[in-house]
């Protein structure tokens, strides 16, 4: 979201994320619909429309008419949402990063990740020796018809990627190779 806004997507393209706010998981499932966004969190629904307003200023209008400014900033996953007096830290993944992000928590991060199904490279956002902190997008895996972002396992840099865009994968195989660089 940071700099050019949420990534605009053909309609019917639905995205799927987990946020985590205060320790819930919320899942969350967003479809583009002309200048429209439809917004599932969790059983409730919502139509927004979402505009750059600068760098880290948006405005937010909803069905209902109801407009508001709120300010965004990107840290990794977290994201900090300020609106008029409130401010709100949430915590958003794609569901792949979260499942692979629980296995590695198990064996530690960093090394070679590998698609954990078989599907489409869409974007790949990084390059041999680019550093990357945990969270930070590494590549764009498209997998039935969800684009996922998949995302460092932990601060490290590049020292490979094995992909480029538009290649078909099978699942385990090699995306990206991140060093993991000692805290």
């Amino acid at each position: 979201m940071e700099g050019g806004g949420p990534p605009r997507r053909a309609a019917g393209a639905a995205v799927r994320f987990v946020a985590t706010h205060e320790g819930v998981e919320i899942a969350v499932e967003v479809e583009r619909h002309g200048d429209e966004y439809h917004v599932k969190l969790g059983d409730r629904r919502l139509v927004a429309d979402l505009v750059n307003a600068g760098p880290y200023v948006r405005s937010l209008r909803l069905e209902d008419g109801t407009q508001l400014a709120l300010i965004h900033h990107r840290d990794g996953t977290t994201h900090e949402i300020s609106l008029a007096d409130a401010s709100i830290h949430v915590d958003i993944r794609d569901p792949l990063s979260l499942k692979r992000g629980r296995r590695e928590d198990e064996v530690g991060g960093g090394g070679v990740i590998k698609a954990l199904m078989p599907g489409r490279i869409v974007r790949v956002l990084v390059k041999k020796g680019d550093s990357v902190t945990k969270g930070a997008g590494l590549l764009v895996l498209e997998a039935m018809k969800m684009e996922n972002e998949i995302q460092a396992p932990a601060d490290g840099v590049v020292e490979e990627v094995f992909v480029t865009a538009g290649q078909t994968v099978d699942g385990g195989a090699e995306l990206v190779h991140v060093k993991r660089t000692e805290d």
